[in-house]
Parts: C-alpha cells; sequence; structure tokens
C-alpha cells in the first residue's frame, strides 16, 4: 500500500505542472499538453542522465521525483501570489446536451482507467519485450543494451517504457504500467478537441471531436495495456496542436521548444512517429519559411536540437551495437519494410488498409468485400497476399472483423465517419474555401498514404492506424458540428458512446464481465490470453525456488517467448530479487554482449529453456565450460541445473 502511493509522486508532479502552465497559458487544455511535455522530457532526461551513471535505483529516482514536485510547488505558489487571475480563454457556456456528452466521456475513460489499475500488463508485447526490457534496466540500473533472445527489446524506441520504469521502481511493481497508455488517451481526446478549435471548430464541434477520439473500439482496448500505439498517438497530436499554436501566434522561444520536445518524444516512443509526422513537419516548415522567412531557421535548427537531444542515448545505443541509428536488425526488418515500390504495390496496400476497417459480422457481407479486394487485385495483377508487401508470408487473405483484441481491432463506425466528414468537407463550399482545414486533411491522408506506402500489411496493422484516426477526430468534429440538421448530429455521437459499451466490458485480455475478469488473482491474469503455458510457468518456477537459485539464466530459442511473467513469479517477499540474465542469443551482432561484464562473468546456478516443439536439445546444457543437466521439463519450459 505504501509503495503504491509512492507511485503517485510523478503523478503529483504532472498536476502540479498542470497549475504552474494554467497560470501561464489561461487555457487549461494547452496547460495540459505543455504539463504533459515537460513531464515526458523530465523522464527521458533523467533517466538518460541516471543511466550513464547506473543510478536508476529506488532512492534515485524517487529523490528525482520528490524535488521535481517541491520545485513545481515553490514555482506555483510564486506564480499564483504574484499574479492570481482565475480567467480563462476558454470558452465556457456548455449545454447540457454537451455536459450529457462530457459525462460520457468521463465514464468510459474511468472505466478504462479502472481496468488499467487493477489489471497487470499481459498482452503478448508486453510479455516478450515491453515489460521485459523495463525489469532488465531496473536490474541493470542502466538503460544500456544487453544480451537478449528477443532483440526488439533493444532496438525499438524506449520513450514508453521509460516512463513506465519510474513508476515500477519506485512502486515496487506494476501497478501503475498501465497508466501511461490510459493518460495517453485521456491527453489525445483533449488535444484533439484543442485541434478542432485551432481549426476553427465551436465548442460544440470541440466536445464532438474528444467523443470520436474517446469511442475509437482500438483506443479503449490499448487504454489499459503497455502497448506504445496511444503514447505516439498523444506525442504526435501534440506536436499537431504545438505547430498550429505556432503558426497562429508566431514565434516564440516556449512553443518552439514545446514543439521540438513533443516531436522528439514521438520520436522516441515508436518508429511509426516519423510517418506521422513527417507531412506535418513539412506543412510546418513551408509555412513558417513563407511568413517569417530567414528568421524561421533558428527556431527550425532549435527544434531539431532539442528532438535530437531527446533521442540521442538511444541513437547512439543502436548506432554501437548495430552499426546504425534506427530500424532493426536484417532478420526483423523483413517483418515491416516494404521490398518491391511499385504502383500495384502500392494500391494494393492502400485498398487492404482501407478494407481492414470494412469487415462486419455478417459472413455474406464479408464475402462480398473478400470478393471485391481480390477482383481489384486481379486488375494490378498482384496477388493480395503478395509476400513482398505482406507479413508473415503465406497467410491466405481474410477480412479482419469486429474484435476485443487490442492487436487486430478494427474501427468500422469511425471509418464510415471519416468518409462522411471528406464528403462532407468537400460538398461544404465554406469549408472548402478554409485553407487550414484542407491542408491539414491533406496532412492527415498524407500519413495514411505514407504508412502504406513503406510498411508491409499485416494482421496487426490496425494498431498503426490509431494515430491516423485520431488525427481525424478533430475534422469530424468540425464538420459535423455543422450540420444543418442538429439531431442528427447529436444522435450520430449519441450512438458513437452506447456503441463503445462493448468494448469497454470485453477487452480479450482485461475484461470486467466473465469469469476471466481483471478481479480474479492478479498473477493468474498474467496468463490470461496464454492459460495453457501457466502451469508450466508455476511449476518450473517452484522448482527453481526449491533450489535456493539467485543466478538464473534465460535460455530461449524462439521468437516472442514470454519472459516478464518469470520475472515476476520469481520475486518472493522478504527475500533477496533473483539476478536473471540471457545466457544464449539468436542475434550474432547482440551475441557480443555476452563477452563484456557484468554478463561475461555470470555462471547462473539454473537455466529455464524453450524452444520450438522441434527442438533436438539433449539432456545436457554446456555453458562457460559448465554443464547444466534437465532436471524439469513442462511444455514450453525445462529447467536445467549444474552437474
Amino acid at each position: 500500500m505504501i509503495a503504491d502511493i509512492f507511485g503517485l509522486i510523478p503523478l503529483v508532479s504532472l498536476g502540479l505542472l498542470f497549475l504552474i502552465f494554467k497560470q501561464i497559458d489561461k487555457c487549461w487544455r494547452t496547460a495540459i499538453l505543455s504539463a504533459a511535455v515537460v513531464w515526458g522530457s523530465v523522464v527521458a532526461l533523467s533517466t538518460e542522465i541516471l543511466s550513464l551513471f547506473e543510478l536508476l535505483t529506488f532512492e534515485w529516482v524517487l529523490g528525482l521525483w520528490l524535488v521535481a514536485d517541491i520545485l513545481w510547488l515553490i514555482i506555483y505558489l510564486k506564480l499564483n501570489s504574484v499574479k492570481p487571475d482565475i480567467r480563462s480563454n476558454d470558452d465556457s457556456q456548455l449545454s447540457s446536451f454537451l455536459l450529457w456528452l462530457l459525462a460520457g466521456i468521463s465514464l468510459i475513460f474511468a472505466a478504462v482507467g479502472l481496468i488499467a489499475v487493477v489489471s497487470p500488463p499481459n498482452n503478448w508485447d508486453s510479455m516478450t519485450y515491453h515489460m521485459s526490457r523495463v525489469v532488465h534496466w531496473m536490474q541493470n540500473r542502466s538503460v544500456e543494451h544487453y544480451p537478449t533472445s528477443y532483440v526488439p527489446q533493444l532496438y525499438h524506441p524506449p520513450g514508453a517504457e521509460f516512463a513506465i520504469m519510474h513508476f515500477q521502481i519506485i512502486s515496487g511493481g506494476d501497478r501503475f504500467a498501465n497508466l501511461i497508455q490510459w493518460l495517453s488517451m485521456v491527453g489525445s481526446a483533449i488535444a484533439v478537441s484543442l485541434i478542432a478549435k485551432q481549426l476553427g471548430a465551436n465548442l460544440r464541434g470541440q466536445v464532438f471531436a474528444a467523443v470520436f477520439a474517446a469511442t475509437l473500439p482500438m483506443g479503449i482496448l490499448q487504454g489499459s495495456s503497455t502497448q506504445n500505439d496511444y503514447a505516439v498517438c498523444f506525442w504526435v497530436v501534440c506536436f499537431v496542436s504545438c505547430g498550429l499554436a505556432g503558426m497562429s501566434a508566431g514565434i516564440t522561444l516556449s512553443n518552439t521548444l514545446k514543439i521540438g520536445a513533443s516531436l522528439g518524444l514521438a520520436l522516441l516512443t515508436k518508429t511509426t512517429a516519423y510517418i506521422f509526422s513527417i507531412p506535418f513537419i513539412l506543412w510546418f516548415i513551408i509555412v513558417g519559411i513563407k511568413r517569417f522567412h530567414q528568421k524561421m531557421l533558428p527556431p527550425i535548427l532549435m527544434i531539431a536540437a532539442v528532438t535530437l537531444i531527446l533521442n540521442i542515448g538511444h541513437f547512439w545505443r543502436n548506432y554501437d551495437l548495430f552499426g546504425y541509428l534506427i530500424g532493426a536488425p536484417q532478420d526483423f526488418t523483413k517483418e515491416y519494410k516494404i521490398e518491391i515500390f511499385t504502383l500495384p504495390t502500392f494500391l494494393s496496400n492502400i485498398i487492404r488498409n482501407l478494407a481492414m476497417h470494412t469487415g462486419t459480422s455478417i459472413s455474406k457481407i464479408n464475402g462480398l468485400i473478400v470478393a471485391v479486394v481480390k477482383l481489384l487485385h486481379k486488375i494490378l495483377g498482384i496477388l493480395p497476399n503478395d509476400p513482398r508487401i505482406t507479413w508473415p508470408p503465406g497467410q491466405v487473405y481474410a477480412l479482419s472483423t469486429p474484435s476485443f483484441n487490442e492487436n487486430n481491432a478494427t474501427n468500422p463506425i469511425h471509418f464510415g465517419l471519416i468518409f462522411a466528414t471528406i464528403m462532407l468537407i468537400s460538398n461544404n463550399p465554406k469549408l472548402r474555401q478554409i485553407k487550414i482545414v484542407i491542408v491539414y486533411l491533406t496532412a492527415t491522408i498524407t500519413t495514411f498514404l505514407l504508412l502504406c506506402l513503406l510498411l508491409k500489411f499485416q494482421p496487426w496493422q490496425s494498431r498503426h492506424h490509431l494515430t491516423i484516426f485520431v488525427l481525424f477526430a478533430p475534422l469530424f468534429g468540425l464538420t459535423i458540428s455543422q450540420l444543418s440538421n442538429y439531431k442528427i448530429a447529436n444522435y450520430i455521437v449519441l450512438i458513437m458512446i452506447f456503441m463503445s459499451l462493448p468494448w469497454i466490458f470485453n477487452n480479450k485480455f482485461r475484461p470486467l464481465l466473465g469469469e476471466s475478469n481483471i478481479f480474479n488473482s492478479r498473477n493468474e491474469l498474467y496468463f490470461t490470453s496464454r492459460p495453457n503455458i501457466e502451469l508450466a510457468y508455476y511449476q518450473a518456477v517452484d522448482f527453481v525456488k526449491s533450489q535456493n537459485c539467485t543466478n538464473i539464466g534465460l535460455s530461449f530459442w524462439t521468437k516472442n517467448s514470454w519472459e516478464y511473467p518469470l520475472w515476476v513469479l520469481f520475486q518472493q517477499p522478504g527475500k533477496p530479487t533473483p539476478r536473471i540474465e540471457h545466457i544464449s542469443t539468436i542475434d550474432p551482432v547482440v551475441e557480443k554482449k555476452l563477452n563484456s561484464e557484468p554478463y561475461k562473468s555470470f555462471i547462473p546456478c539454473a537455466i529455464v529453456y524453450q524452444s520450438t516443439k522441434d527442438d533436438k536439445q539433449g539432456k545436457e546444457i554446456v555453458v562457460k565450460n559448465q554443464t547444466y543437466v534437465q532436471k524439469f521439463t513442462l511444455e514450453p519450459l525445462s529447467v536445467f541445473l549444474k552437474k
């Protein structure tokens, strides 16, 4: 309980920052975005600095946030005493209907927030790399690359996990791990309402934009997880909002820093941020040069410098080990990178990415859509599952249907509303004449086209679409709020709120209802999506514990091995935390880390082994001239002890 209270300290810092910026900006939404950008920058920079000296420990991280809280409190009290002012630039005349909509949004956020706090992280990516890298960093007291059998733990941008690690270090557990995505969900809805205002929407349109973002099925499912798609989405919409503010208010130091920091945090969170940001970067630079000419050079350089400072640590670690700043080793790039650039392959990706959100629960309709997709591919002269633009290879093309799985859930209702929005803009002479609206629409569509151009089509591609859907929210709010028939617009947003309920209650991995709901044993919930391996993990861990072994080696020879649950299960209250290290790696480049300290001198007393079903591993393993004999096995794990 006390540890959980410690975990609130970084949130107190975020709240104090909001109060400070509320005094400065007078706009609560701008203040929230400003506070988030400063908070995220503190997380990123402090992590890198403490990591240099291997000081990512409870004492140092707790001290950091206590000092930050005291500093923010002093600044707030000073600002409040010098110039108390309760005026706000935000519109405050909310109709009863808009208040009901905000109440609906708040209930969605509250329900997803409850799930995020009660349930442990338990989706596939969290178990294989998001949470696994966090515990490795905590053990090493540094975010330096380390030996691992699953290389994505190293090369993927670490921004979201940095924040998770801060909470985990000072709280002693993963109670707050899901909050990063939840905070990003809430922040994104606030940000798009502000962007709608910047595009010219009235208060009604701003609330509609927030409803659109808050009710996305993929967003609701991800809002209680430790994925990073909503985290990168939040930083992207922060960047866009700050850029629009810069175009409106002109060049200021504070906004220049916020643009650079939000862009830097987006790139530090997920590689797809490069795709989402490029169209808006070009837009802001072109407008800036047209308006300010050579005066725009210093802000551009400052934005680039801030972005680089936030990412230089991760860039350097990748370059030092892999020889490049951004991207993945060759064995992993084939999962993402398009292998051929032609007009037919580009159109194929566009068709399949669009069709992904048209699936229904009616098989006949789905069959008709699949037939149309295959016909279009036949005209293009390309297969709908061409391995050069599809991952994984060899799969038969199938249409995604509505799902409660955060890895492949789609947004069919919102997809239809996006097309309706585009048509309404095209048919509305007033909106067509508003240049900022047309350019914003063009930039948002361009992010989708770039995604289709650069990334292979995957069954879980809708995760990458989340940011694009959220970027469309301001356009939806602006357009639908201007319908001449107010009742139709009201019914649309009300239906969106009610239609979101199934995704709130029936999250596949973290359901509020049903036998496997989130109020069951926390340890059992780690295995919600893979209950068949739960017994093997419990028994393997109990066997190792019975040997009083404190140096545990991991030898995983399959990609996507579930590592994080082992770290959780090996924890014993009142006993020293065991040291857990990978003693083998699939990637020859990462293997170099095995020959460097402190990993070179690590001698395990037990090895937890996992491999494919066809593995021919014998009853013995030789590691560093030590022979280990198999003493326990239950698929998919085996345990080897020193002979």
